[in-house]
């Protein structure tokens, strides 16, 4: 098994338990994300380990004309093309789950966990305005999506807002203007909260107004990190305690960040690559590669980067026999 390429590796763990766990006989552990592309058309993604530098392109038949929605645990969230089909795709065991047709517009989805546990929940969020918020919600074996309004006395930034993401058992969503939303689907409510020392700095300064703007929100066991980029600028760190939001250290705490316009994912003590945030690229000429910003070193690898993150790329836990 050693002698194998890892793709041969990846196939031949599918084959029955025994060969899987010869695979991990042969392997090291990986704590961190892996830099997956997937492109709309064509069968093959391509993979980035972002401490090795080594890339991978895995020929996937299953996967079709679709696009990418979300990822965790492993799982891919795809859509066909054809728009209203979703269905869950695990690139490793090629394992497919299909999901009810969803025919409604939604600006972020997210789900909480595998798609084969019991208490995996799929959410798609719209705002339909400032002041009105659309939530559906579905699961592996649903026949349909719920949908439910909701009017809300706070608004919701509809130009700059964050993903969606779950933690415990509850869907965030923050915006701009420094409005936490917090759905519960187990009791179909929406709450929602404001903070004014997290709202964006243009607010009440211009001098960022022209530079480009991203949130990205994500959680670490159990609590909820919110993290800011402006263009080049040095991307800043909260944490959610006690109802507070307080800025990260400049070291980030040993904190490893990986951030994607989808989703986002965090890891601790990584070495290597601890105190950092990485963000997937894929350039021009097939040119995959991560930009990482150090908070040891101040500044932006491999240089000053004009773009953060591509819109066909986010982070997937790597191959099983790897972690």
């Amino acid at each position: 098994m050693s002698l194998l390429s890892l793709k041969d590796q990846i196939r031949a763990s599918t084959v029955c338990k025994a060969w899987r766990e010869a695979a991990k006989s042969v392997t090291v552990v990986h704590k961190y994300q892996w830099f997956v592309s997937i492109p709309t058309w064509g069968n093959s993604i391509d993979l980035l380990d972002p401490l090795q530098g080594k890339r991978y392109t895995m020929n996937l038949p299953e996967k079709g004309v679709t696009d990418v929605s979300y990822s965790k645990d492993g799982w891919l969230l795809m859509r066909r093309s054809c728009f209203v089909q979703f269905l869950f795709f695990n690139p490793y065991s090629r394992e497919l789950i299909s999901l009810p047709d969803y025919e409604l517009p939604y600006m972020e989805i997210a789900f909480s966990s595998a798609p084969t546990s019991e208490t995996c929940t799929l959410v798609t969020l719209n705002p339909i305005s400032e002041y009105i918020v659309a939530i559906s919600t579905c699961y592996p074996g649903a026949t349909e999506w719920i949908t439910t309004e909701f009017h809300c006395s706070l608004p919701f930034d509809l130009n700059i807002h964050s993903n969606l993401v779950c933690a415990n058992d509850h869907f965030y969503c923050f915006t701009s203007g420094g409005v936490l939303f917090d759905f519960d689907p187990a009791s179909r409510t929406l709450n929602h909260q404001a903070w004014d020392n997290v709202r964006f700095p243009e607010i009440h300064n211009n001098q960022w107004s022209y530079r480009p703007k991203e949130l990205f929100l994500m959680e670490h066991k159990g609590e909820l990190i919110l993290m800011y980029t402006y263009g080049s600028e040095t991307p800043v760190v909260y944490k959610l305690v006690s109802s507070e939001w307080e800025e990260m250290s400049s070291t980030l705490d040993g904190l490893t960040i990986f951030a994607s316009l989808w989703c986002s994912e965090t890891r601790m003590d990584v070495l290597g690559m601890k105190n950092s945030v990485y963000f997937p690229k894929y350039g021009s000429r097939n040119n995959m590669q991560c930009v990482s910003y150090s908070y040891d070193d101040a500044r932006y690898y491999p240089g000053q980067p004009k773009r953060l993150c591509s819109v066909d790329s986010l982070w997937i836990d790597p191959p099983p026999f790897l972690r």
